[in-house]
């Protein structure tokens, strides 16, 4: 898979429109990309399904692309792995959920948790302490 830059790349320089059909240009399928980021950050499956308290079952079903995610584990998930704020919202995009909003409240909380690499039980700590809807 190209990267980001490689495909501005492309897009700028190429003279030939039919450059932009590759498959690179779509969005990686929500399954590939989730089990991508496990092994980027070098997590198990099962790590994932204790950390985020998934059902086991139901995390399974997540990444094999059975189930559709909520926007909560998504964020869980985000928290998890110390996302950089434009990875948690390309991974909302990919999901068809939708991205974290400063405006929001709630979405601030976890923009700052994002910010400030605070776990998960630190996010919803502070949530709580907002009077803001958990991510469970």
């Amino acid at each position: 898979m190209k990267s980001t830059e490689e495909l501005e790349h492309i897009i700028r320089h190429s003279d030939n429109p039919a450059d932009l059909a590759d498959g690179d240009f779509a969005l990686p399928s929500l399954s590939s990309y989730l089990n991508d980021l496990l092994r980027n950050h070098n997590l198990t499956l099962q790590q994932v399904i204790i950390d985020c308290n998934l059902e086991r079952s139901y995390g399974y079903q997540l990444f094999n692309g059975t189930r559709r995610p909520t926007r909560n584990f998504l964020l869980r998930f985000a928290l998890l792995l110390a996302l950089p704020e434009a990875q948690a919202q390309r991974l909302l995009k990919i999901a068809g959920r939708q991205p974290l909003y400063a405006r929001n409240r709630r979405d601030a909380a976890v923009l700052y948790g994002l910010a400030h690499h605070l776990t998960i039980g630190e996010t919803e700590e502070l949530l709580s302490n907002l009077h803001e809807e958990g991510l469970a």
